[in-house]
């Protein structure tokens, strides 16, 4: 009888033993970023082409998780939001303030995963200028990479290997056999970073004759003439009418009327920036089907995500780098079966600061103190957090360097916008300073960003108590312009 009791304890413990090394309960998380993908053109946010924009794949993964409607790029450009993606810090605590820029070793999200016991990868697009570390595996496009026959850099080859196809096929491809091939008795966390929709809004069949007898809808503000803005806004070549579009192989109307040209630019623009997304749409349907195939949708943490957000002819522009919501706001989607409610929505102001300390605190790790973002895990999990942020701290510091933006930095909160162009960027030894100006925008009754109200004295007190939370984050996130002696002349004006 004991000999039977010692036999059964032997096995129970041998079964435990087995099921504690093999059994890993923790999630996985798979992490999928588009590039340039603004909210207006996602059809699950009900927002301006959502009505003409193909993303089933991402609609139907938010109709299973949580949409966040107030998420947010910190400084709205490519590398720099990446590496705040990254880090869960701002660009002057990363040492990522603009493009072109390295991007120091420092903790990630991945290798704090890696360490903590997960099997990490990323592939697709990469856009700093580093090596990636932290990851197990990396397939990364050479800097902005082509979308037709790719270069990727590998881990452990010392040359870049091109890959015959579509960047998006490619990119999916290459997760997929991750992900199939992974050690399974470990979570992962894979990024998949696809080019799409980035210019030059290139695509593949079938995708690259939508919209083909289509005209698509025009934004209200086309034709914004910048009368009650700012010289910022004025100054800026981010304009539809002055797009190269010749590199896009196609021509301009011979014409001088500046609102006959944008609307006929518009409608070769977005028809390309649209098909483009398609594209990446359908791969990100790929990733979600194999899931579901490999019997890993259950315990799989699916973000979709994009680095930023992007100008779809609002106010005339294309691309991004203000500080105005087209530009500025990013799609962030997250799906967990059994933890998150489908088809909920969130509208707490978000931030690509907290998606690195929300991702580690997911996976159940410590978040490290000096991240400068906050997890959002209590949002997902219905136990929202108490006192969470009233306004976002941004700050685009490329002085005049591209398109003639000029740097500024400012704040939003739910109902108002202010900004602040200093005029000066930090780090150049030749530049062209501009005349610091200020912009405020009431959204509840302009969310447009049409009329800035920043000299109205009926917004006297607002101004000054924005000023304030201003004040206050700039201390917060120890961005203080002490720091830059050359910004300072400039600034104390």
């Amino acid at each position: 009888m004991v000999g039977q009791i010692k036999l059964l304890l032997t096995g129970i413990i041998g079964y435990v033993l087995i099921s504690c090394q093999s059994d890993d309960k923790r999630p996985n998380i798979l992490f999928i970023m588009s590039d340039d993908h603004a909210v207006n053109a996602i059809g699950c946010y009900g927002k301006r082409l959502s009505n003409v924009a193909h993303t089933p794949n991402i609609d139907q993964l938010s109709s299973q998780g949580m949409l966040f409607k107030n998420c947010f790029a910190t400084n709205s450009i490519c590398s720099p939001s990446r590496a705040t993606i990254l880090t869960g810090k701002y660009s002057h605590k990363n040492g990522v303030y603009c493009l072109n820029q390295n991007f120091p070793d420092q903790p990630t999200s991945a290798s704090i995963l890696q360490s903590a016991g997960y099997q990490t990868a990323i592939f697709g697009k990469w856009h700093l200028k580093s090596t990636p570390t932290g990851f197990d595996e990396y397939k990364v496009l050479r800097e902005q990479g082509r979308y037709q026959n790719p270069e990727f850099v590998e881990k452990n080859k010392s040359e870049m290997t091109e890959y015959e196809g579509w960047s998006e096929d490619i990119i999916s491809d290459m997760t997929i056999d991750f992900l199939k091939n992974r050690e399974k008795d470990k979570p992962f966390f894979v990024m998949a970073q696809y080019k799409g929709a980035h210019d030059p809004w290139a695509s593949r069949p079938p995708f690259d004759t939508l919209y083909q007898n289509m005209e698509i809808p025009e934004p209200d503000n086309l034709c914004d003439q910048y009368i009650h803005r700012t010289e910022a806004s004025k100054r800026t070549t981010l304009k539809l009418d002055m797009l190269d579009w010749k590199t896009f192989h196609h021509e301009k109307l011979d014409t001088e009327d500046t609102c006959l040209q944008r609307k006929h630019v518009y409608q070769q623009y977005i028809k390309a920036y649209l098909r483009s997304a398609a594209v990446m749409d359908a791969n990100v349907g790929k990733l979600l089907k194999l899931l579901k195939q490999e019997g890993l949708d259950k315990n799989t943490i699916v973000i979709y995500t994009s680095d930023q957000g992007h100008f779809l002819g609002e106010h005339g522009f294309f691309s991004k780098r203000f500080m105005y919501d087209e530009s500025m706001q990013m799609p962030l989607i997250i799906r967990y079966p059994g933890y998150i409610n489908p088809g909920s929505e969130n509208e707490e102001l978000i931030a690509n600061v907290d998606v690195a300390p929300t991702i580690v605190d997911l996976a159940g790790v410590n978040i490290p103190e000096d991240m400068q973002g906050q997890s959002i895990k209590g949002f997902l999990l219905g136990n929202p957090p108490e006192n969470w942020r009233e306004a976002i701290y941004y700050r685009y510091w490329q002085h005049l360097l591209h398109r003639d933006v000029a740097a500024h930095y400012g704040i939003r909160t739910k109902d108002y916008k202010l900004i602040y162009y200093y005029g000066l960027s930090l780090g150049q030894t030749e530049y062209s300073p501009t005349p610091p100006e200020w912009e405020l925008f009431d959204l509840k009754k302009d969310p447009n960003e049409m009329v800035n109200v920043y000299k109205d004295q009926t917004y006297k007190q607002t101004v000054s108590d924005l000023k304030q939370i201003l004040d206050s984050l700039k201390i917060h996130y120890d961005d203080e312009d002490s720091q830059y002696p050359q910004l300072k002349a400039l600034i104390d004006i």
